[in-house]
């Protein structure tokens, strides 16, 4: 009896200790400044990137914009689809492209996506130019530089959370925030390396078991 007592204490003990040991469950969140790098951390990937939806040599206001089920809404100001070819300084080589306007406001976008994913990618620019986004995914925010004509910023997430939302913002005094190629899939995350006390949890289990068998053998 008390070598029994004795067996149940030591595996309680070494379950606790397994549950101490083991850390919590946290998001992992890869960002990425570059898109070959980021079409390498994924798969499965579709493209909004607004062609033909807007009228040639104009900025069309379009209120929400939805391709592919994916939908882009200003929060604040007027959304539309622009032919970013009409002056140089909206130029970024991108043809059509999304945009939200508010001189007065801070201009925030929410793009909401309809299946859950783990990886997207944006080009993003500004008119004046080389304003600041800050994109949010997950709860989590990420600061964004731009650049001057004519180059777009990239900017990519992968993650091994699924998330079916991402908000941009854009401070105060940006009369155009543009958005562009959004592209969204699956990142090819890697299985985890089990943690220790994974590894301890699952041997006090293998170790109850064998003392249990243990005991049914012998009560026969």
């Amino acid at each position: 009896m008390y070598r029994s007592k004795s067996c149940a204490l030591f595996l309680l003990t070494l379950f606790t200790l397994a549950v101490m040991i083991t850390p919590a469950y946290s998001t992992t969140i890869t960002t990425y400044s570059d898109s070959a790098s980021w079409l390498a951390a994924t798969t499965g990937d579709q493209l909004d990137n607004f062609e033909g939806m807007g009228s040639p040599g104009a900025f069309t206001v379009t209120g929400a914009i939805l391709q592919n089920g994916v939908e882009f809404l200003g929060l604040s100001g007027q959304t539309g689809i622009a032919d970013t070819t009409i002056a140089s300084y909206y130029n970024f080589g991108t043809g059509f492209a999304g945009f939200v306007t508010n001189l007065q406001n801070p201009i925030n976008i929410q793009i909401t996506i309809p299946t859950p994913v783990t990886a997207f990618s944006i080009n993003l620019f500004t008119n004046p130019a080389a304003a600041t986004y800050t994109v949010t995914t997950l709860s989590t925010p990420f600061t964004v530089p731009t650049f001057a004509a004519p180059t777009p910023a990239f900017f990519g997430v992968t993650s091994d959370t699924a998330f079916s939302s991402v908000d941009l913002q854009v401070p105060s005094g940006t009369t155009y925030a543009f958005f562009d190629n959004f592209q969204f899939g699956t990142a090819q995350v890697q299985s985890p390396v089990p943690e220790a006390g994974t590894f301890l949890m699952i041997g006090t289990g293998l170790m109850g078991l064998a003392i249990f068998r243990r005991k049914a053998h012998r009560s026969r």
